[in-house]
């Protein structure tokens, strides 16, 4: 089981040689008012393959902002204490299950870091990132800044010979969740598209756009990510510091953009997003927040026909169609890796994240021994 999605083929390798045990960045405790959170790398037991899963050794993690909302117990679940963080995994396959034909050791593997349940509607229409029981290792369940990380056998996607681990771990959620966004939104030659938090998110939502011939707006409050983004491809830029870059928007384009992403995480710069749009236009929600929504009245919503959608994660297929991209050259992501680390870099690594010190875009481990 575990076909692979894109055109790639496995490369069989040579038995991987395995320990007992591994190094593992785990989480001891999450942050409160009053105490910081626990990060540790301790010396853990190696996994062990079930039937269907696939042990793979890690060659390289990303650092991610939701690596932060771990952190800081704000995740829907909650983290199952102590726990592996990490969610952004590349490497080579060490070891598979007795039921599992279509992997085989020394295969250089990327994996969606999803556990879906394959029988359901969603899983059974592609829609694994919609599936009721999915479990995210590194979010509630253990993760991948590990020496080894189990994995489903159906969310690995083969990794191309010349794309870089690093680059392949980052594409998994960096680059595939802006990705999964643009599909759901439609884009596309002579579409104008605002691009809310410049970000890693948001900056490889740019350059997936222009690679789509989209016209960009970046909008954030940083000086230094807007003259990235002009950098990266944007064809204009909005500081949003005064709150209402909408306006400025719907000012420079005669009326508003046809799409808005929203990498932001806050109610403010969803309203924002879709007040940016022109009449017919369809915005796509993709950072998290538990505030609620609250934005143009239902009346306007209505007679301009307004689209707003959620978009979560991403699937194999889009992960395939991404290493197809890179494979043949069309996307470029040697700008994309700020640094990289050992584990016992990981937390000075979100804490620059946290502060924007350094304005990293991804920060990776790719010293997990």
């Amino acid at each position: 089981m575990g076909r692979p999605t894109g055109r790639h083929r496995r490369r069989p390798g040579t038995d991987a040689a395995v320990t007992a045990t591994m190094q593992a960045l785990r989480l001891h405790r999450v942050r409160t008012d009053d105490r910081p959170e626990e990060l540790r790398v301790d010396e853990v037991a190696r996994p062990s393959p079930g039937p269907t899963d696939v042990l793979v050794e890690v060659r390289a993690c990303g650092v991610c902002a939701s690596d932060l909302h771990v952190l800081q117990g704000v995740t829907p679940h909650g983290p199952q204490l102590p726990q592996i963080l990490g969610h952004e995994p590349a490497g080579v396959v060490a070891e598979v299950g007795a039921e599992v034909s279509d992997w085989h050791p020394g295969d250089r593997v990327a994996i969606l870091m999803g556990r879906p349940c394959h029988v359901c509607p969603a899983c059974l229409m592609g829609r694994e990132n919609l599936c009721p029981s999915l479990s995210v290792p590194g979010i509630d369940a253990d993760g991948a800044m590990a020496g080894y990380v189990l994995a489903d056998a159906d969310v690995l996607v083969p990794i191309p010979l010349d794309v870089p681990f690093e680059q392949a771990a980052i594409t998994t959620d960096a680059v595939a969740t802006p990705y999964h966004a643009l599909k759901r939104v439609g884009i596309g030659e002579n579409v104008t598209v605002a691009v809310y938090g410049l970000g890693g998110l948001g900056m490889h939502a740019i350059l997936l756009a222009k690679l789509a011939g989209a016209q960009v707006i970046g909008v954030d409050l940083d000086p230094v990510n807007l003259e990235r983004a002009l950098d990266w491809g944007a064809d204009e830029v909005v500081d949003a510091s005064d709150g209402q870059p909408a306006r400025r928007i719907r000012a420079m384009t005669g009326g508003g953009s046809d799409r808005a992403l929203e990498f932001v995480g806050s109610a403010a710069a969803v309203d924002q997003a879709v007040k940016s749009l022109a009449p017919g236009g369809r915005a796509a929600i993709v950072g998290f927040s538990p505030e609620r929504l609250a934005t143009v009245p239902i009346a306007r919503f209505v007679a301009q026909e307004t689209e707003v959608v959620g978009s979560f994660g991403s699937t194999p297929q889009d992960l395939g169609e991404l290493f197809d991209l890179l494979e043949d050259g069309r996307l470029d992501l040697s700008r994309s890796v700020t640094a990289t680390i050992a584990l016992d870099g990981v937390h000075d690594a979100l804490r620059a994240l946290e502060t924007r010190e350094g304005h990293p875009i991804r920060t990776v481990v790719t010293d997990l021994a």
